[in-house]
């Protein structure tokens, strides 16, 4: 994982899938926390950014993607366990093949990832505001997607 503690804090190196169906967007959320964010992980050395949301929707739902497109490379600021965060990541649109059960999952479904409970859900896109995700900016911009891709410098401080 690429993932450096320092006594100042903490770099992160993340690629998130974003998957819409429906009007809806699938988000997810470790058990312990009472927040969402999106699916995907932190990158390998030398793994190229797709590759690793690949890997990480086969290992947490066991279900292939189509990588679409790039939408956002976010130098993303926060504080979390006690420690600030600094992440750069990459923000792809992807799908799921027309006959993934997970498009259908109506209710919340669980998922295992290092043996540790994940929940994922489908939430309307109308209702993100209500929703509490990280990072926030999400909430408004998952709903109006980028032409083409957009660099971002992003501060969630109540995170």
């Amino acid at each position: 994982m690429l993932t450096f503690e320092m006594n100042r804090g903490r770099f992160n190196f993340r690629v998130a899938g974003i998957a819409i169906h429906r009007e809806r967007v699938l988000l997810h959320r470790s058990m312990a926390e009472s927040f969402w964010s999106l699916p995907g992980g932190r990158g390998e050395l030398m793994e190229e950014t797709t590759t690793t949301l690949k890997r990480e929707m086969r290992e947490e739902l066991e279900s292939d993607v189509q990588v679409k497109r790039l939408l956002w490379v976010v130098e993303n600021f926060y504080h979390y366990e006690n420690r600030d965060v600094h992440e750069l990541c990459f923000y792809y649109l992807m799908h799921f093949p027309a006959a993934s059960p997970i498009l259908e999952q109506a209710e919340g479904f669980i998922r295992y990832d290092d043996g540790q409970p994940i929940l994922f859900q489908w939430h309307h896109l109308h209702d993100l505001r209500e929703v509490e995700l990280y990072p926030s900016f999400l909430k408004k911009d998952l709903r109006e997607l980028p032409a083409m891709v957009i660099h971002k410098v992003h501060r969630d401080v109540d995170h």
